[in-house]
């Protein structure tokens, strides 16, 4: 994936799902084609943990479906990390299985301020990768 796009509403929609699953971490799926990110499907973190997550598996396969059914392929992944860096922890680099997939990490560590980067990682080698926001309106966000 060359490059990686995602629109103000879409990064606005994540950051406020996975602000309020605060304390615990949240994830989900990002549809798109060609690197834009199209729409999000949020998913379950069966741990309700906040070191460390597992998408609830029905709601994971359903999300699949749904963006099949519309024409989308799954172009991230995201997840929070509430209280540490934006960066891939070991187990996300261990549990990463869609090596094709950008890996959207939100650091919540400064609520106030959100920090999201994007990576990929492949056979356990962790790339960043540089993302837009669609909209040339200022944010508030990090990346």
């Amino acid at each position: 994936m060359q490059t990686f796009t995602l629109s103000r509403a879409l990064l606005d929609e994540m950051l406020s799902h996975v602000s309020g699953l605060w304390p615990e971490e949240a994830c989900g799926l990002v549809g798109g084609r060609d690197g834009r990110a199209v729409r999000l499907y949020p998913v379950e973190n069966v741990r309700h943990s906040p070191v460390a997550f597992e998408m609830e598996p029905l709601q994971q396969i359903k999300a699949m479906l749904a963006m099949e059914a519309e024409g989308l392929e799954l172009i991230a992944i995201y997840h929070s990390h509430p209280d540490g860096p934006a960066r891939p922890s070991a187990t996300d680099v261990a549990n990463a299985y869609y090596p094709d997939t950008v890996q959207l990490i939100i650091s919540l560590a400064d609520r106030a301020r959100p920090s999201v980067r994007a990576f990929t990682i492949i056979d356990g080698v962790v790339a960043e990768v540089e993302w837009e926001e669609e909209s040339t309106e200022s944010t508030d966000y990090t990346h």
